[in-house]
């Protein structure tokens, strides 16, 4: 009897043992990778050539972004012109930020502002305002599953609608535009949920 009291108290503690060290451990702070992904699609009224065009845009991106919201990558996009069927596949490099809201929750300054501007590459199209840069004004929205990670603008998913869109440079101009943009973190062993 003596023994059989022995041995469940041993492995009493031994299992006592066990699930203290992860009680006592508190989860680490998840570390945002810095690595976003970006997709963007609608439509731009521009003068293009000097001929009134309506291009419908859909793009890819991929975006480094550190804690204070800064962003710089690659995009590509298909702009394609519906009333002579013709398209263009654009690539470049895009560079902007993200910043946090103001105001309150709810208030006129309550969402998040992100700028992109994309420097198309050498081989674009004329729907790409290849002598140019197309830069986009964005209000956004935040959805973040840490909330100890709210301070890092480079954690989460901002979903967001364009609320100005122009070209620099050259003779073609965008005169409006309606756009959505989703830019969020990647997942994966190098990226984790945030």
């Amino acid at each position: 009897m003596r023994r059989y009291v022995i041995g469940a108290a041993i492995a009493g503690l031994a299992i006592a043992g066990m699930g203290s060290g992860s009680a006592l451990a508190r989860p680490s702070k998840p570390t945002p990778s810095g690595n976003m992904n970006l997709k963007f699609q609608g439509s731009e009224y521009a003068l293009v050539s000097s001929e009134a065009t309506t291009i419908q845009i859909d793009g890819l991106g991929q975006l480094i972004a550190d804690k204070q919201g800064n962003l710089s990558g690659a995009e590509t996009f298909t702009a394609v012109n519906s009333d002579s069927q013709t398209e263009n596949v654009c690539s470049g490099s895009v560079s902007g930020s993200i910043t946090p809201p103001s105001g309150n929750f709810g208030s006129g300054a309550g969402s998040f502002t992100a700028n992109l501007t994309f420097t198309p590459g050498g081989n674009s199209g004329a729907y790409c305002f290849p002598s140019g840069t197309t830069s986009m004004a964005l209000l956004c929205n935040r959805t973040l599953l840490h909330e100890n990670l709210a301070s890092e603008l480079d954690a989460g998913t901002y979903r967001c609608v364009a609320t100005g869109v122009s070209v620099s440079g050259g003779s073609d101009s965008i005169n409006a535009a309606t756009m959505g943009a989703r830019i969020g973190i990647t997942r994966g062993n190098n990226a984790p949920n945030s």
